[in-house]
């Protein structure tokens, strides 16, 4: 057999089973070769505990080079799988990290669990983390990348010090630990401690920030469209005439919503006739239970359309062209498929829900789900080159369009800050609540970002004038000297 190289291999859909020597009613054989002999089993389906899913969707393995799953690696995916089948989709980036970690390994020639070394830095996790910082000195990756690694496969180790089916009992430590204790404020102002357990594996990701950024952290580095870029980007939609991911941008700079909120909207939400609507905004409920995503399942949120944005959505949803999409889906004329719908009829973006279900029926399954590809795309395509015809150093991702809401909000608002403060507090509420913040905090530096923005520029204008102004004189002064010494 040749062999490859270390990989990660998806599949669509992994089913639990439990080997058997002998046949029974409804096992599935098993009969094929590994390395020449000839190994004959039956797979029993129906041994698996009700406790416990018999199937998984979307279940990442990583595959040795010669195309056998490595053990410690599938235990400990289908463990973390197992425990919380939710959020099988998080799985990927584990794999793909464990990945790196085993042709690592067979590069060096080395074994996972031979700790035999009393050179600590001869064993396989100080081997690696040796590695990774010379990548991050090479410049090859990122210090965060470096240590979302390294943390993955002291998880891995972690996982199989507790786990009897690797047998693993390093005769020496992996790594060293230490207690630390970290003090913080709560979401409330009161001040809290936790211990934490850090190791000698750690890399040292700098907190490096940017003086004059133009971004804001809210679950995630944004940047607020300027009133000028706005008018771009709509113009541009408009221009590019689709349907569907101008809708999704009007959603998400007049809600604030996020990507997997929008393209998991439902038709049923969007049915009733506007007249028929006692008070605007609309509020649409939001969260588990309601076959609409938000991120870190969060509960009892809404989103609120105002009446001109839901105007559109309504008659979209009756239209000719959303029909036809929905009539070669799954759900079809169904209140409760999706209102975004691919021209094949798939959603643009799975629910969890539907990317942890089983389907029985005979379709093939895909290896990865619908998570915003074709709109991430269409944006880098389309949108992003359009835009430039009219602002040369346009640049920006869907997110961007949350953080323009927020900024928009807070624009109107300080028009009349200082009229009543009171109103101002109670605007601010107002916008915790429509982008789903749980801390104050995190709102307020929306505020705290157009106040300093306008403070950095005009700051950069006053000393890049004053600058200009020396170096325009210093130029004058040495002009005039060349002068008097041509003539001297």
């Amino acid at each position: 057999m040749t062999q490859g190289q270390v990989k990660v291999y998806m599949l669509p859909i992994l089913r639990l089973t439990k080997a058997s020597d002998s046949p029974g009613k409804d096992f599935l054989p098993v009969d094929h070769q590994v390395n020449g002999a000839k190994v004959k089993y039956w797979r029993d389906t129906g041994s698996i505990t009700s406790s416990h899913p018999k199937a998984l969707r979307y279940f990442p393995i990583v595959l040795n080079g010669d195309g056998s799953p490595w053990e410690p690696a599938f235990l400990w995916l289908m463990d973390k799988a197992r425990s919380n089948p939710t959020k099988s989709s998080s799985l990927l980036p584990i794999a793909q990290a464990l990945k790196d970690y085993k042709l690592f390994l067979d590069e060096f020639g080395l074994e996972w669990n031979d700790f035999s070394s009393i050179e600590k830095l001869l064993r396989p996790t100080y081997l690696y983390v040796t590695h990774l910082n010379g990548l991050v000195n090479q410049g090859e990756i990122r210090p965060s990348t470096a240590s979302r690694r390294m943390s993955t496969v002291i998880g891995l180790y972690r996982f199989a010090q507790n786990d009897p089916r690797l047998r693993f009992k390093p005769a020496n430590e992996p790594w060293g630990e230490t207690k630390l204790q970290i003090r913080f404020l709560d979401t409330k102002g009161f001040k809290r401690a936790k211990e934490v357990v850090t190791t000698d594996l750690r890399i040292r990701v700098p907190n490096g920030e940017d003086a004059l950024s133009d971004e804001i952290y809210d679950g995630g580095k944004l940047r607020p469209m300027s009133v000028e870029e706005q008018q771009a980007l709509v113009s541009v939609l408009k221009t590019l005439n689709n349907t569907e991911f101008s809708l999704m941008h009007y959603l998400a700079l007049l809600t604030g919503a996020r990507e997997m909120t929008i393209m998991t909207m439902r038709v049923k939400d969007f049915l009733s006739s506007p007249s028929s609507i006692p008070s605007w905004p609309y509020k649409i409920r939001c969260g588990p239970g309601t076959g609409i995503d938000t991120k870190f399942d969060k509960v009892g949120v809404y989103l609120n359309v105002p009446k001109p944005l839901y105007q559109l959505l309504h008659v979209y949803c009756f239209s000719e062209r959303a029909q036809k999409r929905r009539a070669k889906s799954r759900l079809s004329d169904s209140p409760t498929n999706y209102l975004f719908l691919t021209r094949q009829g798939n959603p643009y973006y799975e629910c969890k829900d539907d990317r942890n279900a089983v389907h029985e029926e005979g379709k093939s399954l895909r290896r990865t789900s619908a998570q915003g590809q074709s709109l991430r795309g269409f944006i880098a395509k389309y949108v992003i080159p359009g835009v430039r015809d009219i602002l040369p150093s346009f640049q920006y991702k869907f997110h961007d369009a949350r953080a323009t809401f927020g900024m928009n909000w807070i624009d109107q608002m300080m028009e009349t800050e200082n009229a009543d403060n009171k109103t101002y507090h109670w605007a601010m509420e107002q916008l915790r609540k429509m982008m789903w913040h749980k801390s104050l905090a995190t709102t307020e530096k929306y505020l705290e970002y157009r106040r300093h923005k306008k403070q950095i520029d005009s700051a950069q204008r006053g000393w890049a004038s004053y600058l200009m102004e020396i170096i325009q004189e210093t130029s004058k002064c040495n002009a005039d000297s060349q002068n008097l010494d041509g003539h001297g």
